[in-house]
């Protein structure tokens, strides 16, 4: 079982270090939509602004299914009990996170993190149920903004969650485990992409004064 693990480890960081957002667009549009988008993020939403809705929606549907197969695959070959399945979870999410193929530089990995966890369906479907729930609540009935920072609420609560449901024998704790390192590889993510985004900001309201005075 060890190798079977290690296998869909690696297996998933390589399917999550592909970055659809970055190569579907170009392909397709022949645009560069890291280059032409503000926060230089290779993700569903500039791919959608800068190459149209039918390609934004290859892209979503690429990210997401990179996480859904190597996590279902690893349920079927019955590795859910396996002591690195946490590790099979976050695999994905690491990869997005942190390209391989794009020397470490990725996305906010927020669609890899719903495929993932949808990849755990029809088994557990509990921390699906949360994400959706945490995520539309923050973005329809109390608005939080900027983005990143409502990503890093959702993804907190979802940690608390996933405590939640292992106290409440809900999920056993290698789903647990999974469920806060994907967490935490999000926050993170998004945490750093703000500090660059305000750094951004304050670069050019200097410049700005500069100019003016």
């Amino acid at each position: 079982m060890w190798g079977h693990q290690i296998i869909m480890i690696v297996a998933g960081i390589l399917c999550g270090s592909i970055l659809f957002s970055s190569y579907l667009p170009r392909l397709i549009k022949k645009v560069d939509i890291v280059q032409l988008s503000s926060d230089h993020n290779p993700g569903t939403a500039n791919a959608m602004q800068h190459a149209g809705i039918p390609v934004g929606i290859l892209c979503l549907l690429g990210d997401i299914f990179k996480g859904v197969i190597p996590v279902h695959m690893a349920v079927r070959l019955g590795l859910e009990s396996g002591c690195l399945f946490s590790l099979i979870m976050a695999a994905p999410v690491l990869g997005h996170a942190y390209s391989l193929f794009h020397r470490g530089r990725g996305g906010k990995a927020i669609a890899v993190s719903f495929g993932v966890l949808i990849g755990l369906m029809p088994i557990h479907t509990e921390p699906v149920f949360a994400l959706c729930s945490i995520y539309l609540f923050f973005s329809l009935v109390v608005r939080i903004r900027p983005h990143t920072r409502r990503t890093r609420i959702t993804y907190i609560l979802l940690a608390a969650s996933a405590l939640y449901m292992l106290y409440a024998c809900w999920i056993p704790w290698q789903i647990c485990g999974g469920m806060l390192m994907v967490s935490g590889i999000v926050v993170h993510k998004n945490s750093l992409r703000q500090q660059i985004l305000e750094g951004q900001a304050a670069d050019t309201a200097e410049k700005t004064g500069a100019v003016s005075a």
